[in-house]
């Protein structure tokens, strides 16, 4: 009886030799290719046989009947192919057979022209990668945020998968059977999904609030902070950097507290005064601070009376 597996494995279009040299391991060993896929195989367990399994890379076939009996007069038997270009071939193993006649590209410019195809592609993404990796840098060192930072980690390890993909192609290869480094494309899609799930998780958890104060007449409040007016209430889900943001006009000098629920801790205060607003368009004051997680409200204290139009925000 014979028996059935599913090997899952992702290669990367510079490393299919890689997946080569497992189709012919797996042969070896008793388990025939059935199917080839993208992520991953199946295989038919059969030890009577053992074959030599070669991949082909071509997207533009016009005549696919043509394109496989090309193929089979030369001995390959053809398996499958997948959605992205890849089709699967194998000729019975002889060992008295030289290892040439297991090559499909016996030209080597027909193997040159398609790793040249895939090197300008992976040429042309990696300088989209380095591009929103200096991007994402410059912006994690001018207002750092948790979220920014592992985009830009991300990238930048990406940068160097697709970076090693690029020097790999330089050279044609061929399945040979020697052991070659780590496979780039399991490091690449692991790092992408766990960044875009980092990020997403980051973001959407990330503690922010922005509202408004209006009012025409507003009455005296006292100076001391206990006595203090609480404007405006947030939770602050983990450490990281968060930017702070008072504006607005005043008739009178006001006091606004960021206060810690927790502990009553002081973490920052200003003095909203609009004399001292530049061409009197209102008083503006940005700050960039450390929270940790918890409780956080924003406070108005020490004000005399009159009107207030202040907007308030913690992002």
């Amino acid at each position: 009886m014979k028996g059935y597996k599913r090997v899952f494995g992702i290669y990367s279009a510079w490393d299919y030799t890689r997946e080569i040299e497992t189709l012919n391991r797996m042969s070896k060993k008793g388990w025939q290719l059935a199917k080839g896929g993208v992520f991953s195989s199946k295989f038919i367990k059969n030890e009577d046989i053992c074959y030599c399994y070669q991949i082909d890379y071509n997207r533009n076939i016009e005549e696919m009947g043509r394109y496989i009996e090309t193929f089979r007069e030369q001995g390959w038997e053809y398996i499958n192919s997948t959605f992205n270009g890849w089709h699967y071939f194998r000729k019975v193993y002889d060992k008295s057979v030289p290892d040439e006649e297991y090559e499909i590209y016996n030209d080597s410019e027909s193997l040159k022209e398609m790793q040249g195809k895939w090197q300008k592609f992976a040429g042309k993404l990696l300088i989209f990668i380095c591009a929103a990796g200096i991007f994402e840098l410059a912006v994690t060192i001018l207002n750092y945020k948790l979220p920014v930072a592992i985009l830009s980690v991300m990238l930048i390890i990406e940068g160097i998968v697709i970076g090693r993909g690029v020097y790999v192609m330089r050279k044609p290869q061929r399945a040979d059977g020697h052991k070659r480094s780590w496979n780039g494309m399991p490091c690449f899609i692991s790092v992408l999904i766990a960044g875009i799930v980092l990020v997403g998780f980051f973001t959407f958890s990330r503690g922010s609030i922005s509202a408004q104060m209006t009012s025409t007449e507003y009455s005296a409040i006292d100076k001391n902070i206990e006595n203090s007016v609480v404007w405006l209430k947030t939770k602050i889900n983990y450490p990281d950097f968060y930017g702070y943001e008072i504006e607005g006009q005043v008739d009178a000098p006001l006091t606004v507290s960021l206060l810690n629920e927790k502990d009553g801790s002081l973490v920052n205060q200003l003095r909203v005064d609009s004399s001292m607003a530049s061409e009197k368009k209102g008083y503006s004051e940005k700050s960039y601070i450390f929270l940790t997680p918890g409780e956080y409200s924003i406070r108005v204290s020490d004000f005399s009376g009159g009107n207030i139009k202040l907007s308030a925000s913690i992002n």
